[in-house]
């Protein structure tokens, strides 16, 4: 006998449940449809590609910079990288010279 009522309470909670969901569904699709909700929808919508658009503007900008430090990166590496050739090349000689006069 227990465990035909909890069953029979599986199936009311179940049913229930399902109900539910049916009325949210249709309260929800009236308030979708209603005149007023869709205008203050489209103001959510249009502020939020507002939003969008500052956003892209900032990142536009923080990319530019971005871009500058790497180009200055660049050009202080090839600089260092010059240098370095530029010893190496003069050790190399003055390693030749020294063999010269030994």
């Amino acid at each position: 006998m227990l465990k035909q009522l909890l069953k029979a309470t599986q199936v009311t909670k179940s049913s229930g449940l399902f109900l539910g969901g049916v009325l949210f569904g249709t309260v929800g699709l009236k308030v979708l449809s209603s005149k007023n909700a869709k205008a203050k929808y489209a103001k959510v919508i249009a502020k939020s590609y507002q939003v969008k658009d500052e956003l892209d503007s900032s990142l536009s900008v923080v990319k530019q910079h971005t871009d500058d430090v790497l180009a200055d990166a660049r050009e202080i590496y090839e600089a260092e990288k010059q240098k370095e050739l530029a010893l190496s090349a003069e050790e190399i000689e003055l390693d030749q010279q020294d063999e010269t006069e030994n």
